[in-house]
């Protein structure tokens, strides 16, 4: 089994803006010395011209079964 974290991070919008300072480079490098693996993303805001604002940086590791196995119901 394993847990997810999400970390959401601004983007800077896209085409008229620098997307450089996300820091998501360092953002995955940090998550990943305390154990966690990066699996993708998820866009989470949007320009009004359909640029991504923001995404949430999924990252997961194995739980740890005596306090981390805990399981809740899909909201959907």
């Amino acid at each position: 089994m394993y847990k997810y974290q999400y970390i959401n991070c601004h983007t800077g919008g896209g085409r008229w803006l620098n997307n450089l300072p996300a820091f998501h480079r360092e953002l995955i490098d940090r998550e990943a010395r305390d154990g966690w693996r990066y699996v993708g993303f998820v866009p989470t805001d949007f320009t009004r011209l359909g640029g991504i604002k923001a995404v949430d940086l999924i990252f997961e590791r194995e739980a740890d079964h005596d306090t981390d196995a805990l399981c809740y119901p899909c909201p959907l």
